[in-house]
């Protein structure tokens, strides 16, 4: 599924397309899982699948206040992880799961809407 920005001027980290094996932004394509957010980028993300992902990965995003984090599981959804539900809870930040096509479209929806929004994004399942 391909994802087209309205607006060339934008200077947001918005994600352009997505595949199974790739993110497109702006002047890059990344091959690797990410955590994007407005004006920040970690590509090469330490965490190799959602299903590893513990609270401890999600320490360095809570420091940049999100309102919100979005999580791309990967090609298929998962099911939550309460334990991060409630740690990210506990800093008074929303956390939602998602498939990561429908992550990257929820990501550029806020991020247009100017909310401050995290996605962390799994290019699959294994």
């Amino acid at each position: 599924m391909k994802i087209e920005l309205d607006s060339e001027l934008s200077t947001s980290n918005k994600i352009i397309s997505y595949s199974d094996d790739a993110f497109k932004l702006k002047d890059s394509v990344i091959e690797t899982n990410i955590v994007i957010s407005k004006d920040r980028l970690i590509e090469n993300w330490s965490v190799d699948s959602y299903q590893n992902l513990a609270t401890q990965h999600l320490d360095q995003i809570i420091l940049w206040h999100p309102e919100l984090i979005i999580i791309g599981s990967g090609k298929i959804p998962s099911f939550p992880n309460p334990e991060l539900i409630a740690y990210v809870a506990s800093k008074n930040i929303g956390l939602e799961i998602m498939d990561s096509g429908a992550a990257c479209r929820s990501y550029n929806l806020l991020l247009d809407e100017g909310r401050d929004v995290v996605a962390c994004l799994f290019l699959s399942n294994y």
